[in-house]
């Protein structure tokens, strides 16, 4: 999912009205963004969200990892074929 789709699908909701339905927006597998004055204040994202977020954010700290995205993303732009022998040894498949 990316983080356009993931905001897009939140549902806003002011803080009185958060603060009313807290049950039910914890039980819902949507994320909620709740304002205050109309201004972003607060995110609620389910829990299974939450650990895949984190999981892509310590992703993001491996240098090794994001030059090999990079060499693939300019191969896959110049028409070649990442073979995936390279890709599961980098992932140490």
């Amino acid at each position: 999912m990316t983080a356009i789709s993931f905001l897009r699908q939140s549902k806003p909701v002011n803080v009185r009205e958060a603060q009313a339905t807290l049950s039910r927006l914890i039980r819902s597998k949507k994320p909620s963004l709740v304002l205050s004055h109309g201004k972003p204040v607060s995110f609620l994202v389910p829990y299974e969200e939450m650990l895949e977020l984190l999981e892509r954010l310590d992703d993001l700290k491996d240098q090794k990892l994001l030059d090999e995205i990079a060499r693939a993303r300019l191969e896959y732009a110049e028409g070649k074929a990442v073979p995936a022998e390279r890709l599961f040894r980098k992932m140490g498949l």
